[in-house]
């Protein structure tokens, strides 16, 4: 497990247990963004690496706060699921956006709107994501499975990141 993973899963364990789920879920999600966010200063084509455990990380704690122990593998496939579900153009953007912040990145002299970018795609995406791995285990989706229930994911991971791009949720965090 790496550094990140751990940090992350080491903050759950410390959470206050008169907190509900709820709040100790969007306390994982708002780590999930600010973690992103300071990943964004080290170049793109390195820094991916650090997004998706951190990502990974996040939803397993989030499932911890609900009860619910996933693997780094479980993690990763219900990422997949929220992506699948969201669509083709979805991730197609946000993966194109990625790597326009990895050219801007290697040319040398676009190093800082290649943060800009990142930070603009990352942060919504993790807060995002977090957001429905939150309902996810909220709503015991995890019990139950179904073409209706994937279109809901979805959407909300689009609605999601629409949300935080216009509330500018890397602001928040930091």
């Amino acid at each position: 497990m790496s550094h990140v993973e751990n940090e992350i899963l080491a903050r759950v364990e410390n959470l206050p247990s008169s907190a509900s789920a709820d709040e100790n879920a969007d306390f994982v999600i708002n780590a999930m963004v600010a973690g992103i966010v300071a990943a964004a200063v080290i170049p793109a084509h390195v820094n991916w690496a650090f997004v998706m455990a951190g990502m990974g990380a996040g939803v397993m704690a989030i499932g911890r706060c609900y009860g619910v122990e996933l693997s780094r593998q479980e993690a990763w496939k219900l990422i997949k699921q929220f992506f699948l579900a969201a669509g083709f153009t979805f991730m197609g953007l946000t993966i194109g956006a990625k790597l326009c912040s990895m050219l801007l990145a290697s040319t040398g002299i676009g190093y800082f709107g290649a943060i800009a970018i990142d930070v603009a795609v990352s942060a919504p995406l993790a807060y995002a994501v977090g957001s429905c791995a939150k309902a996810y285990f909220r709503d015991d989706m995890h019990k139950k499975h179904s073409a209706e229930q994937n279109a809901r994911l979805g959407e909300m991971l689009r609605q999601k990141f629409r949300q935080a791009r216009s509330q500018k949720v890397h602001e928040q965090a930091g």
